[in-house]
């Protein structure tokens, strides 16, 4: 594990464990990442050799996120502990910093005819997602016996709408100002809902993996469209010679880009700062979008462009498991169990199902996208938890080279769910 021996690494899983237990873990950087790459990488080891778990339920990546949370649960992980690890994921940046190296190497390693095609593709399969998704929710709702509408608002905008800051906060907010009752009556059940809908979703991104395995035809192990072949590392790995300065202009890129992204959306965009519409749309959003012009005017050198691609192989490789027990850290098992009734997991698996139909529907029948890869992309993640679910989304299905539409998904996608709330809020 990591290049150690296993005797050795276990020492050090209970020595960090150990000093975790006695409230000293180092509240910083270092001290999070130093536990969550040591505890998470051991987790996700034997996750990724359970079996069964390892082939339908999400392996080394879900197990080190239910995993942390069942050790902060029954405290093996004390409250101490674990809000360092979910501020370290949050407010220290380790989620943004892992986002931004996947969707720079992503959109940085597809051929540029390709990216055009892909992305005129993809929203018309987002919204095909969320069409199906909504009529889905509304035929569970109906076998259930709840309204078809109340259903809209309680499952299918918590869960199709980009996770909880860009999606449950806000919705709360629209639901408060037309009930005039107290946002956070909404926002606790959709909380809930929204986690559980994050949680099948990850179980059938998994499922899809298997899928792909079993009939190859559908899937483009990580290439989106059919017909094409997406570029490993820039132009081809093996005709580009790259070493640690390469690595280190990749990684610089994807902070410059990020920075630009973030300055741009508090800063300069009309739809953010001047049009007052009611929603936003997100840093990383805007990121895929100047990343994609980028790659699109052939402005970046390949060895940069191969760079980048290497650091997104590093960090998919070595801290996906450490961002997952993050994660996880932060993540109430019990938020799972307060959604689970009858009907709402009805309707939530029919959201989700439905989610995954309508993209393949539109993806693939009308722009040539894998089935596998669209409706991992343009489905499960419209119905994930977010960024951090895009992470376990694409873990799970081990496709973490479509960061980048997962983003899409979660950031553009969310903010046309935010505009469907308030039309669909304005017929209670």
């Amino acid at each position: 594990m990591l290049g150690f021996s296993v005797p050795f690494f276990l020492i050090m899983v209970v020595v960090f464990i150990a000093i975790s237990m006695t409230g000293s873990m180092l509240g910083s950087f270092v001290g999070a990442l130093g536990f969550a790459l040591i505890v998470g990488t051991l987790i996700g080891w034997i996750g990724d050799r359970i079996p069964v778990w390892k082939d339908w339920l999400g392996g080394g990546m879900l197990l080190a996120s239910i995993g942390t949370s069942a050790l902060v649960m029954f405290h093996v992980i004390p409250q101490e502990s674990a809000d360092i690890l979910s501020d370290f994921n949050n407010n220290m940046g380790f989620l943004d910093l892992y986002i931004l190296v996947l969707i720079t190497g992503a959109i940085l390693s597809i051929d540029r005819k390709l990216l055009i095609r892909a992305f005129a593709g993809f929203i018309p399969a987002i919204l095909g997602a969320v069409a199906v998704s909504a009529l889905f929710t509304a035929i569970g709702a109906i076998v259930c016996g709840v309204s078809p509408l109340e259903a809209q608002l309680n499952v299918m905008l918590p869960i199709m709408g980009g996770g909880n800051g860009a999606g449950c906060i806000p919705m709360s907010s629209m639901w408060g100002e037309v009930t005039g009752n107290d946002p956070q009556e909404w926002y606790a059940p959709a909380f809930a809902v929204m986690s559980l809908g994050n949680l099948v979703s990850v179980f059938s991104a998994a499922l899809l993996d298997r899928l792909g395995k079993k009939y190859p035809s559908i899937t483009g192990n990580g290439v989106m469209m059919k017909g094409d072949v997406q570029v490993k590392g820039a132009e081809d790995p093996k005709d580009v010679k790259i070493g640690i300065g390469e690595y280190a202009s990749g990684f610089a890129l994807g902070l410059f880009l990020y920075c630009l992204a973030d300055f741009y959306a508090s800063k300069i965009s009309i739809i953010n700062n001047v049009l007052n519409l009611g929603f936003s749309i997100h840093k990383f959003a805007f990121m895929v979008i100047f990343a994609a012009i980028a790659n699109g005017l052939g402005l970046i050198p390949i060895e940069i462009r191969a760079g980048a691609r290497g650091m997104q192989q590093f960090f998919a490789k070595y801290m996906s498991f450490p961002l997952m027990v993050a994660i996880g850290a932060g993540t109430n098992l019990m938020d799972y169990v307060q959604a689970f009734t009858i009907p709402n997991l009805v309707m939530i698996v029919a959201c989700v199902v439905g989610a995954m139909l309508g993209a393949v529907l539109i993806g693939s029948t009308f722009f040539k996208f894998y089935p596998v890869e669209i409706a991992i992309t343009a489905g499960l993640d419209m119905a994930g938890g977010g960024g951090s679910g895009d992470v376990q989304i694409l873990g799970a299905s081990h496709r973490m080279e479509l960061m980048s539409f997962a983003q899409i998904s979660s950031r553009i996608g969310g903010a046309i769910m935010l505009i469907i709330a308030s039309v669909l809020f304005g017929m209670m």
